[in-house]
């Protein structure tokens, strides 16, 4: 069966009133009318994450009524733009597996568009909706803020759940006091995790100043966590002033831990928008180059699919300003683009 409708089309067909949620660089709400134009081709997807959409929508059971999640990623072309012969498969598979439109909502099954989100995706994501609908945070809530308090230790961390820090972390203007306060004391994993459900929300002074202050005493290690740093960096990712961000970066990036993957993909997975800045921007083509050439492929080609980036990095490459190690680099980051173009042309 082929299908001329659109994604949209056939969740407004069987009146699911979705939501549109991208999952791949931080956690945002698309507005339906953004998604719309995206679905046409006529607009890129705006967070695209390892050359695809990562998208979640939220709608209404065709048949119960009850409140569905799917989890669909869909591949974009060097533009940004849907693949629409991908969503067009998609539809296919979901109304020829079901049977009629009203009962295509069922479990994805083993549709090859679907995708399963990480635990702490999933938790940022139901906090987040909750939160927008008004509704009370989980049960494990209340316990996370105790525990964030310190009253029973910080080293009593084993206990706290995943889904209490997540409703923390959504509703971080409340308790941007607690959190700041806390994050100086943390342990090595609930900080990380903290600091994975911060990376979705934009965050004022006190939290990026306390985030900041624990990247500064990590870099300063005798032995520097290259996880720990990469975390504090996806904390503060999304936080205000975006100088601070900037300066966060360069401090990581003029570390010795400057050209280890982890601090690098953290930077062009979470805080991309830093690299609009061409000084921060230049030293990290740099310590890319640094890091092998396996890693600078993978996050050069992932950038490139940034809209804005694409074109500051474009002009970057092609300057002659750049130093030996990135010239060499991006040539061999062009021979390997090339011959795999040449490969599939040819199979």
């Amino acid at each position: 069966m082929t299908t001329t409708l659109t994604l949209t089309d056939f969740l407004d067909q069987i009146d699911a009133q979705p939501h549109f949620f991208s999952l791949g660089r931080r956690i945002i709400e698309i507005p339906r009318e953004r998604f719309m134009a995206f679905e046409n081709a006529a607009e890129p997807w705006p967070q695209p994450f390892q050359q695809a959409a990562w998208l979640g929508i939220l709608f209404n059971d065709a048949q119960s009524g009850e409140p569905h999640l799917w989890f669909l990623r869909f591949p974009l072309d060097e533009q940004g733009l849907l693949v629409q012969a991908a969503r067009d498969e998609f539809l296919r598979r979901i109304l020829d597996s079901a049977g009629q439109p009203d009962s295509a909502t069922e479990n994805l099954g083993d549709n090859p568009f679907g995708f399963k989100p990480n635990e702490a995706q999933m938790a940022s994501l139901h906090a987040r909706i909750a939160h927008a609908q008004g509704r009370a945070p989980s049960p494990h809530h209340a316990h996370a803020q105790e525990y964030f308090r310190g009253g029973q230790g910080f080293e009593q961390w084993q206990f706290v759940g995943l889904q209490g820090i997540a409703d923390l972390a959504v509703r971080h203007e409340e308790h941007a006091g607690l959190l700041a306060n806390a994050i100086p004391q943390l342990p090595t994993e609930p900080f990380n995790v903290l600091c994975g459900c911060l990376e979705n929300e934009t965050l004022g002074d006190e939290l990026v100043d306390s985030i900041a202050q624990r990247l500064q005493t990590a870099l300063g290690a005798d032995t520097p966590d290259p996880v720990l740093i990469a975390a504090a960096l996806r904390g503060l990712s999304n936080g205000r002033p975006r100088e601070k961000v900037i300066a966060a970066c360069g401090a990581a990036l003029d570390s010795a831990s400057g050209s280890h993957p982890e601090v690098l993909a953290a930077i062009a997975g979470r805080a991309w928008e830093a690299l609009y800045d061409d000084a921060l921007r230049a030293r990290f083509l740099q310590r890319l180059a640094e890091s092998g050439q396996r890693a600078f492929d993978s996050i050069l080609a992932d950038l490139l699919f940034l809209p804005v980036l694409r074109n500051l990095l474009l002009a970057d490459i092609r300057g002659s300003q750049q130093p030996q190690a990135v010239r060499e680099a991006v040539t061999a980051f062009i021979q390997r683009f090339t011959q795999g173009v040449t490969r599939g042309g040819e199979s």
